[in-house]
């Protein structure tokens, strides 16, 4: 008896953290989404891909996989600063696509997102690659495709250090090449001075439709 009436408020507590819409069917008993949106690829439906719900420090809240006409849900979706990220699975998919979003009313349809990269992707320094510490004299110079399509898309160069954490980001770019002399200017490597090391990077579009796409990060060891 005591163990259902721990079951019991669990199940309670685990219900109340939803919608307090639900589904009535054959199977288990789901929330109604409120957050609801569709993921295309060249403008074709996109199933099968995760979609991760995450909150305004970028953790996973919820995640779910887009169906057969790459619609996807949430459900239980509180008022707030919300943001929806798709993972690319093809060699022509970004890496992840991203949108903010604010819930104000009971319910919300998001814009398509298109995982698509139409072309777009780094193409020097190859994954893997070594070269000496930049400096102003020998800087690493980043270079990359822009998307076919859509126009009006900016990029930045970004890098990490080995643990993840950001060293430097470029401006926001029209073209595809930007010069790293070494210094960093994030968080706790602003004005330093790079050292050897395994760093990666990658590139960051802004897209017009205010989606942001992601490649994959490239392993990069300065020597």
């Amino acid at each position: 008896m005591k163990r259902d009436l721990v079951f019991a408020a669990v199940l309670a507590a685990t219900v109340s953290a939803c919608s307090p819409n639900f589904k009535d069917g054959t199977g288990p008993i789901v929330p109604i989404p409120n957050v609801e949106g569709a993921v295309t690829r060249s403008g074709s439906a996109a199933p099968g891909l995760e979609v991760a719900l995450r909150d305004t420090s970028g953790q996973n809240v919820a995640k779910t996989v887009t169906n057969t006409a790459g619609d996807y849900g949430f459900g239980g979706v509180t008022s707030g600063a919300w943001e929806v990220k798709v993972s690319g699975r093809m060699a022509d998919d970004y890496d992840s696509v991203t949108r903010d979003f604010q819930l104000v009313s009971p319910s919300l349809s998001l814009p398509v997102l298109d995982v698509s990269a139409y072309g777009a992707g780094a193409t020097d320094p190859a994954d893997g690659a070594a070269q000496p510490v930049p400096s102003p004299v020998q800087p690493v110079v980043f270079q990359w495709n822009f998307p076919s399509a859509p126009p009006g898309v900016t990029a930045r160069a970004q890098v990490f250090d080995s643990a993840g954490t950001p060293v430097w980001y470029s401006g926001s770019l029209t073209i595809g090449e930007s010069s790293w002399n070494g210094l960093g200017n994030q968080g706790d490597y602003q004005g330093r001075a790079a050292t050897p090391g395994n760093y990666s990077w990658r590139l960051k579009f802004d897209l017009p439709d205010s989606s942001v796409a992601k490649t994959a990060q490239r392993r990069l060891t300065l020597t």
